[in-house]
């Protein structure tokens, strides 16, 4: 998945060395506007391991902030891995890069999930989501997170009635 956050300037057809791009095929200038939100992509990382550190009943609470957590559970960590956005992090060097094969190991774990145990009666007694929980509470001490709280400050809730319910620190005015 590419983010394109600018309009592109088709009227240069000959790229300058700042325009070539990096090893996914972005240009210099859209890395420099990833690396404006690389908070954010930080922030989702260290959710979703929050997310995946809870038992039941604390993801079954986060229901008002999630809507239906457990598909944002693993929806979470699938945008947190996209490539463009996790290289930026390490980029950035918001995480430290002996860390990154820890994490992407523990998205490969999560992916490999039966599909059938992606359910709530599974959460607290199967093995699997166990070590799934034991894992993501180890990473979250590597990186030196303390707190297990979701951070919301990107969060925006937006009833169906189209008014705002809750809107995070850190979201924009539109």
């Amino acid at each position: 998945m590419k983010f394109n956050f600018f309009k592109s300037n088709k009227k240069n057809l000959t790229p300058n060395k700042k325009d070539e791009g990096d090893d996914m095929g972005f240009t210099q200038r859209e890395l420099e506007e990833y690396d404006k939100h690389v908070e954010f992509y930080y922030t989702n990382i260290i959710n979703a391991l929050i997310l995946y550190s809870y038992n039941e009943k604390e993801l079954d609470k986060m229901a008002p902030v999630l809507i239906d957590p457990l598909t944002e559970l693993y929806e979470e960590l699938d945008y947190a891995f996209t490539p463009i956005l996790f290289k930026t992090v390490f980029k950035n060097n918001l995480i430290e890069n002996q860390l990154k094969d820890i994490l992407l190991e523990f998205k490969t774990k999560v992916d490999n999930i039966p599909n059938e145990i992606w359910d709530w009666e599974f959460l607290d007694n199967n093995e699997t989501w166990l070590s799934i929980r034991r894992d993501a509470n180890e990473i979250l001490n590597k990186l030196e997170v303390k707190s297990r709280t979701y951070n919301t400050d990107y969060t925006n809730i937006i009833s169906n009635e189209g008014d705002e319910i809750f809107k995070g620190k850190k979201i924009k005015n539109r």
